[in-house]
């Protein structure tokens, strides 16, 4: 998890120095691309009036995380992906905290073309503290719906 944190760190301390806001760079030409802003707010620019609460909670969302893992709180098997969500939510919070803003540095051509079809709008510019929280979401939604897990009687499912 520190490692994702450090890493996310220095892709936005990269990005800062090195893009540019309009200009995009294929990494993978149709599917990803590298572009920069900096957000005040959530996917959108929902809530951007309110950047230090949001930035605030979601420091106190992946402290949380953190700390019920590190008390041994949460099934083993959900430990990886509660990491996930906790080094995008302090990766995100903390660079709030810093900037006023958290940089995002992704864009992807594939994802604008699917939400132009649902919304009329491009998809939101991210980085990779989003893709963690995500990444994490969805794996807790698959393991939580596994039709092969059995409960323990106190009602803890079993790895």
């Amino acid at each position: 998890m520190l490692a994702l944190l450090v890493a996310e760190g220095l892709l936005k301390a990269w990005a800062v120095t090195a893009l540019e806001p309009g200009v995009k760079h294929p990494l993978i030409p149709g599917v990803l691309h590298l572009g920069f802003t900096l957000n005040p707010g959530m996917a959108w620019g929902l809530l951007g009036g309110f950047a230090a609460p949001l930035a605030a909670l979601r420091v106190l969302v992946g402290l949380g995380l953190v700390g019920a893992i590190g008390l041994g709180r949460v099934p083993r098997r959900w430990v990886w992906p509660l990491a996930l969500i906790a080094a995008g939510a302090l990766g995100n919070g903390l660079d709030g905290l810093m900037r006023g803003a958290v940089v995002d540095y992704l864009t992807s051509p594939l994802l604008d073309a699917v939400s132009k079809a649902v919304s009329n709008q491009p998809f939101p510019i991210f980085n990779l503290s989003d893709v963690l929280v995500c990444g994490g979401t969805g794996a807790l939604f698959v393991l939580s719906w596994r039709k092969d897990r059995h409960v323990h009687p106190r009602g803890e499912p079993q790895p």
